[in-house]
């Protein structure tokens, strides 16, 4: 595994690490870039762990940062700030192309990330997989009543945790009544909507996807099976993960290396190779 560090795009304001294998790249490389607001190492340097994990499984890598962030400069043209991350993961794909040889690619979108890998797919066909890591909400009607549940035994029944919870009761059908009366006005849910036909989009271009969970945040995932109940049909030919015990940003090593394991074994050492060529085969001991 070698890697060094390049200036490309257009306007050479792009600052990247390039993470190569010994030897002969598969077709398939990596691309990953900034967790949110996060420099391009991703949070406790888990891009940079990894892309040399799948370095050494024969797979190439960048990690970069969209223009105005990390150490990529800012953009001098004047797009719309998602038109313009499109265009930063496309002169990534173009540059890693350039150095390792790679044809097709797979995005990995941390958080913030999702959303964008989603937009890079769908305005580019050589994105074969993304992988969608806490990037979207998907609470049901069963994730509020655990989280519920496990609020209340933490609280006890005491007189004050009684009215805290009554009060939050009611604040939560006074919410539900409103997005009853005018569900054109939730936009929440119809951002949900669209980005659920976006996935099917990519699906149905053979797109493969995968949406991974962490459930240590009770309040937005916990339990194994809530992304794909509360896609419904939606869900079809998308896979899923969850990762039970770990927090949004992986702090413990453990939970950094039940992230990666997962990714090298159970999305990246799974895809079919009509999918994504070259890709590694299944592995045991997956997270």
């Amino acid at each position: 595994m070698h890697e060094r560090s390049l200036v490309f795009g257009h306007d050479q304001g792009l600052i990247g690490t390039v993470c190569l294998p010994d030897g002969k790249a598969r077709d398939v490389a990596l691309v990953l870039f900034n967790a949110g607001v996060v420099h391009r190492i991703g949070p406790h340097r888990l891009h940079v762990k990894t892309a040399r994990e799948m370095a050494s499984r024969g797979m190439a890598s960048i990690r970069f940062d969209l223009h105005g962030m990390g150490d990529s400069l800012r953009s001098r043209e004047s797009l719309a700030h998602g038109e313009q991350v499109v265009r930063d993961i496309q002169a990534a794909m173009d540059e890693l192309h350039r150095v390792s040889g790679a044809s097709t690619f797979a995005l990995l979108g941390f958080c913030s990330g999702a959303p964008q890998s989603v937009a890079a797919a769908l305005a580019d066909g050589r994105v074969a997989s993304i992988l969608l890591y806490d990037g979207f909400v998907l609470r049901t009607r069963r994730a509020r009543w655990r989280y519920l549940a496990v609020r209340m035994r933490a609280h006890g029944a005491s007189p004050k945790a009684v009215r805290l919870w009554l009060r939050r009761g009611a604040e939560a059908m006074a919410a539900w009544l409103r997005r009853a009366r005018a569900p054109g006005n939730d936009g929440v849910e119809s951002t949900r909507r669209e980005a659920f036909a976006q996935l099917q989009a990519l699906r149905a271009r053979g797109v493969d996807i995968v949406v991974l969970a962490a459930g240590s945040d009770y309040s937005e995932f916990n339990y194994r099976e809530q992304a794909r109940e509360a896609m419904g049909v939606h869900a079809e030919g998308i896979r899923f993960g969850f990762l039970d015990g770990v927090d949004h940003v992986l702090t413990s090593r453990q939970a950094q290396q039940d992230y990666i394991d997962w990714i090298r074994d159970e999305w990246l050492g799974r895809q079919a190779s009509a999918t994504l060529p070259g890709a590694p085969s299944p592995t045991a001991g997956s997270a």
